[in-house]
């Protein structure tokens, strides 16, 4: 039998994940099948278990690709510093949450964050996906922010702003990415000349 490419593999696996969240969506992590995942992927059972032992295994992946392009964004912001960086990780993350395919996948987040209250290896994935608060709490320490905003608090108040508005999405689909960006950076603008 021919191996199959990686760029096919990629596919193949992107498809299930794909198909995954479309059933996510529909009844939620726990509501949703294997069986329904293999129905909307239309592929066979024995082609998604080739990929995935379980549907724990699907939402741990999903899980873990939002984090490694959450760091690639931060990753370029941080050649950048303060506060030039912040704005340019601030655009390019809520660009990324206004694609409408992402903003399905981050409905989908919020029943994994839910999850993951309950579930120590996802809690685990999740928490490591806050693994570069400690990076942009380095920066900020070096950044001339005005007395009495500590930099760690101050990483953990942007996170805050950024789950807030995923958390705000996915109970008003229509609330606006650019606006709300906007908004932070004018915020963010202001703190800057303080």
């Amino acid at each position: 039998m021919p191996r199959i490419s990686e760029q096919r593999r990629a596919a193949q696996r992107q498809r299930i994940l794909d198909a995954a969240m479309a059933s996510f969506e529909k009844a939620g992590p726990d509501g949703a099948s294997m069986q329904d995942i293999i129905a909307e992927s239309g592929m066979s059972a024995g082609a998604i278990y080739r990929y995935f032992d379980s549907k724990e295994a699907i939402i741990e992946a999903v899980a873990t690709e939002r984090h490694e392009h959450e760091k690639a964004l931060l990753a370029d912001a941080m050649t950048v510093g303060f506060p030039d960086g912040l704005r340019q990780f601030m655009n390019a993350y809520f660009d990324w949450v206004a694609d409408p395919a992402e903003a399905q996948r981050r409905r989908v987040a919020v029943h994994i964050w839910a999850r993951a209250q309950h579930d120590e290896r996802l809690r685990q994935i999740v928490t490591e996906g806050l693994a570069p608060l400690k990076d942009v709490a380095s920066v900020l320490a070096d950044a001339p922010l005005p007395a009495g905003v500590d930099p760690d608090m101050f990483a953990r108040v942007l996170l805050a702003v950024i789950q807030g508005f995923l958390l705000q999405r996915s109970w008003e689909p229509d609330l606006d990415p650019q606006k709300y960006r906007d908004t932070v950076n004018s915020l963010l603008h202001l703190l800057n000349r303080s």
